[in-house]
């Protein structure tokens, strides 16, 4: 799609787009529309013609220019040409698209990369030191300078916004074919495995999808690239005798007369891989400052890779560290519990030796107990361990809340605590019944563990606030409350105030499972005299459409 790019007048900096089709520039214009009063209404015409695209004036009163030129009859436009229309210069620039490849296979497929033949297949007729000093490009003057600007510019802006090396290296090339003249690209990369270099990303011009060639490098140039750590400007060496010998099928002679551009990719002092493009010598002729501005690509593309593999290295490091630190701090609660367990059947074992029910019954109680602990654990752990999408349907929160009440009822009579409940009659709200199950488990135990051991009490209310559009979950206990400064990390992983008593889990897995929800808790406490948490429920569905009527009435 060709495109307008505005450098002087009252529309700087604009873009414009054209459809495969007739474009009028001017004041009036619906297609190419400029503010610039010395222009006219319908000033000038671009049209598509045989594949290429023409300027036409359209007896304009100031004249069309092209390239500084006045144009009388209609001329044909090329990459780069400059159009001024009045006060306004414009750059044309007509770029065709481009195809893409990736997966290892099908770029070793079409890449022919060959480092091992002595003899060469090109030219070197210029080259630029990839130092950082010699990738300082020049203040922009002309219409390649703005356009490599704008590439630098687009490129800097990608860095560190992609966190792997193939979307930034396809990224790159997007900018790349929208900026510059370019029939093939290829991204080398040396492999940590086999240290070896090898094609990373290949991009053809989507002119050529139908022959879609094999894309031969010169091995001349990519040797002459990894010794000198310095950019190549190349063109075909059919005629040069440096290189001439019996094998002529070698390398880019295939290729037919081309221009080709060369430049390492460098991080660190260190070559990480190759950036090779080139395009037909009938279409266009590389420049020096074309070289100059492939080398500065060079190295954001190697500064970013690097940065992208310390990052994900940093992001290896850190995940086996936290593994570590929870196997660690999880395997003291374990084996608490395989000794309370084994302990418990000890217990067994001598209540059945000496055919004692009341030995053996409190053995038991040891056991179901640590029964209990594990499999609270397992739940625990299991809702950290992946994104657990929520089972809703309307439910009776009532049951729900009876249900965890009948199996808390033993752990909160072993305490001598006792269990109040209030929950009034509340409408059906869409929930998850699991997903409610152990976030009131999992602070219900909390409760009873931290209520006293005389006179221990814990109360759970359950109300509806149709105003709010919530029902609310409250469940309190008589205990030391939360000191201030504690109050902050209650919900983080792992943080008990039990010792090796708790796992730091349960509130956490809990404030996870609200979330899924779409709900929210809080906790109030006084020191020295209790602690509520209150689990707020929507009482309808935010992903519910307005028609279905299944979990409630319908919006008017």
């Amino acid at each position: 799609m060709p495109t307008l790019y505005v450098l002087q007048g009252p529309d700087k900096g604009r873009t414009y787009q054209t459809p495969d089709e007739s474009a009028v520039i001017g004041r009036s214009s619906d297609q190419i529309q400029l503010t610039d009063d010395s222009t006219s209404r319908w000033h000038a015409e671009i049209r598509p013609s045989n594949g290429s695209w023409l300027l036409v004036d359209l007896n304009s009163s100031n004249g069309t220019y092209l390239n500084g030129q006045r144009i009388v009859r209609p001329e044909e436009l090329k990459h780069g040409d400059q159009i001024k229309i009045g006060g306004t210069l414009l750059v044309f620039s007509g770029q065709e698209h481009v195809e893409s490849f990736s997966g290892a296979q099908t770029i070793q497929d079409l890449v022919d990369l060959d480092l091992s033949t002595p003899t060469g297949g090109s030219s070197i007729l210029s080259t630029v030191d990839a130092s950082e000093e010699s990738v300082i490009l020049q203040p922009p003057e002309t219409a390649d300078a703005v356009a490599a600007w704008n590439v630098v510019y687009q490129i800097a802006e990608t860095i560190g916004t992609i966190d792997s090396v193939d979307g930034f290296l396809s990224r790159v090339a997007d900018i790349i074919f929208d900026h510059l003249i370019v029939d093939h690209l290829v991204v080398l990369l040396y492999s940590a495995e086999t240290d070896e270099i090898t094609p990373q990303l290949v991009r053809y011009r989507s002119g050529q999808r139908k022959q879609r060639p094999k894309i031969i490098t010169s091995q001349t140039i990519i040797n002459h690239v990894l010794e000198t750590k310095g950019g190549v400007l190349c063109a075909n060496a059919m005629t040069d005798d440096r290189f001439a010998g019996d094998n002529m099928q070698d390398s880019i002679h295939r290729l037919g007369l081309r221009s080709v551009i060369c430049v390492p990719v460098i991080a660190q002092g260190g070559i990480r891989g190759i950036l090779h493009l080139d395009c037909s010598m009938s279409r266009h002729t590389y420049t020096q400052e074309q070289l100059r501005l492939a080398v500065a690509i060079g190295r954001l593309v190697g500064m970013d890779i690097e940065n992208i593999r310390l990052l994900e290295s940093r992001v290896r490091t850190e995940r086996l560290a936290a593994a570590g630190e929870t196997v660690a701090y999880l395997s003291h609660y374990i084996r608490n519990i395989l000794q309370g367990m084994q302990g418990g059947a000890d217990v067994v074992e001598h209540g059945l030796k000496v055919d004692s029910l009341e030995t053996t019954r409190s053995g038991w109680t040891l056991i179901r107990n640590n029964l209990e602990r594990i499999l609270i654990l397992t739940m625990n752990m299991l809702t950290f361990s992946k994104e657990r999408e929520p089972r809703f349907e309307m439910i009776q929160l009532r049951g729900v809340i009876e249900d965890v009440v009948a199996l808390a009822q033993q752990r909160a009579d072993d305490k001598s605590t006792m269990i109040l409940v209030d929950a009034e009659d509340i409408p059906p709200v869409p929930t998850d019944p699991d997903g409610v199950h152990q976030i009131l488990n999992n602070i219900l135990l909390n409760a009873i563990e931290a209520a006293p051991k005389e006179g221990g009490r814990v109360n759970i209310t359950a109300t509806f606030h149709a105003e709010e559009g919530e029902a609310v979950i409250s469940i309190g206990d008589n205990g030391q409350g939360i000191e201030p400064v504690m109050r902050d990390k209650i919900f983080a992983p792992f943080d008990s105030s039990k010792g090796h008593g708790g796992t730091g889990l349960g509130l956490a897995a809990a404030r996870k499972i609200v979330t899924e929800l779409n709900g929210r808790i809080d906790l109030e406490s006084v020191v020295g005299e209790g602690t509520v948490f209150n689990i707020r429920l929507p009482i309808e569905r935010k992903d519910q459409p307005d028609s279905d009527d299944t979990h409630g009435p319908a919006g008017p």
